[in-house]
């Protein structure tokens, strides 16, 4: 991977964190309106992380010389839907390819220990992100999705 191609999948990060960042914050407020606390309270949790890595990644491509607008760019091509459904949320976010992914990316900035400190920052997040939600798709495989429910209140 060139250095251009790191530098825009890192700004793809940036903006795949805002925007997943801004859809779990709708996905707490919609869990809390229908009593799913322990699940709102989570995905606040993890809407509140992200936008703070969102803000890592556009401070550290300004510090490499990109300009917000290539982070824009970025938001353009991705898409965040909103799920009512709580099973859906999960689902849609589970993606545990990611830490692979982003180790790969790492190794690109093999030669900006800045840049590559903040990626490993994430890959532990990342780690800790997929860990619950395969925890709480494991929940409504064995608990059965209704009580998985009543336990989320």
């Amino acid at each position: 991977m060139t250095k251009q191609e790191a530098l825009k999948e890192f700004a793809m990060y940036g903006a795949a964190w805002f925007g997943n960042s801004k859809q779990h914050f709708a996905f707490s407020a919609y869990d809390r309106l229908n009593g799913w606390n322990k699940l709102a309270d989570k995905w606040k949790e993890e809407a509140e992380e992200e936008w703070k890595e969102a803000e890592e990644v556009l401070n550290r491509l300004v510090e490499l010389g990109c300009k917000p607008a290539d982070l824009q760019e970025a938001m353009k091509m991705m898409e965040f839907p909103f799920y009512d459904d709580p099973k859906q949320q999960i689902e849609s976010d589970y993606t545990p390819d990611a830490v692979e992914k982003l180790s790969k990316l790492a190794a690109a900035f093999a030669d900006d220990y800045p840049t590559q400190k903040l990626i490993f920052k994430w890959i532990d997040g990342e780690q800790e992100h997929m860990a619950w939600e395969a925890q709480y798709l494991n929940y409504i495989k064995t608990l059965g999705y209704e009580n998985f429910l009543t336990a989320m209140m």
